[in-house]
C-alpha cells in the first residue's frame, strides 16, 4: 500500500515511529535486567545469564532491525500499522493525525480483530 502523507503529518509520522522506537528499547532493556535480576539473586550462574543476556539482545536486535531499519515514506503506513499490531503504539498515539490518516491507520486492526 502506498499511502501519501501531507508534509506536516509526515512529522508527526517521524515522532510516533521515534517513539516506538524508545519504547522497544526501553522494553529491551527491562528483559536484560530481568535476566540481570536472576544472576544477583543467584537464580542462574554466570554461563546461564551470559547466555540468557546474548540471546535476548541478539533477539531483540533483530525484531528492532526488522521493524526500523529503512523506513521510507513508502512504508510509512506499514510501519504504523505494524506498531500498532504489535502494540508498541495506541490509538492514542495516533492523534496528532486527521481523522482520515487515522482511520487508514486503524483500518488493518479492524481487519485483525475480524479473524
Amino acid at each position: 500500500m502506498n499511502y501519501e502523507f501531507s508534509k506536516s503529518e509526515k512529522k508527526i509520522v517521524r515522532q510516533v515511529i521515534e517513539t516506538a522506537l524508545q519504547r522497544d528499547f526501553e522494553a529491551s532493556i527491562m528483559e536484560v535486567d530481568s535476566i540481570i535480576q536472576q544472576w544477583k539473586s543467584k537464580k542462574l550462574d554466570n554461563r546461564n545469564a551470559y547466555q540468557e543476556i546474548y540471546r535476548k539482545v541478539k533477539e531483540n536486535d533483530k525484531y528492532i532491525a526488522r521493524m526500523y531499519n529503512d523506513i521510507t515514506g513508502s512504508k510509512y503506513m506499514l510501519t504504523l500499522q505494524g506498531l500498532l499490531a504489535h502494540k508498541v503504539i495506541s490509538e492514542a498515539d495516533l492523534k496528532g493525525f486527521s481523522e482520515k490518516t487515522q482511520d487508514d491507520i486503524l483500518k488493518i486492526m479492524n481487519i485483525l480483530r475480524d479473524d
